[in-house]
């Protein structure tokens, strides 16, 4: 079965296997100065890569969960300072990015699945607290000279996929 893993972003990494073969690995930048042209260029590559390598079943990293109202207790902190250091921006642009690949998977009939960062992380490196270094050192084992730690993310991603659907096919065969 071929599958896809993508670390969304607007740098986003991409990794698709065939099995636990890798097919196909790279990390693509969205041209654009605002939310609107990198998503209208963001589209195309997406259905693209879907299209052009037959995926089956596509899995994203979840884009993290928003906590920009909790005051940032340093003691250099300015009042009213968010411990965030993440804008809204850039979750508006995250999520807006999700919308964009739920949507395209829907309209090719793609299963399209959502896995946390700690989720992917464990399945990928046996911890779920794995720094981007671990998972690029990782994935070098598979791809040497890989560069691209959003493509190394994506790797655990689509490698995280690839078990839950090898464990579902061995439910369907016990039954």
């Amino acid at each position: 079965m071929i599958i896809a893993g993508f670390d969304i972003a607007t740098c986003t990494g991409c990794a698709i296997l065939d099995g636990s073969n890798v097919v196909h690995i790279e990390a693509y930048k969205a041209k654009g100065a605002d939310d609107a042209e990198i998503f209208a260029n963001w589209r195309p590559w997406f259905r693209s890569m879907l299209m052009a390598h037959g995926v089956q079943a596509c899995a994203i990293e979840a884009p993290l969960v928003t906590d920009i109202k909790a005051p940032d207790k340093r003691p250099n902190a300015r009042p009213g300072e968010t411990r965030n250091p993440v804008t809204m921006k850039t979750y508006l642009r995250l999520y807006g990015l999700r919308a964009h690949a739920v949507e395209i998977c829907k309209s090719l009939n793609i299963d399209c699945r959502e896995f946390h960062q700690s989720t992917w992380r464990k399945s990928f490196t046996g911890n779920g607290r794995a720094t981007k270094e671990e998972v690029l050192a990782l994935a070098r084992r598979i791809v040497p000279n890989l560069k691209s730690k959003d493509s190394s993310d994506a790797l655990g991603v689509a490698w995280c996929l690839n078990g839950e659907l090898s464990r579902l096919d061995l439910f369907k065969g016990a039954a």
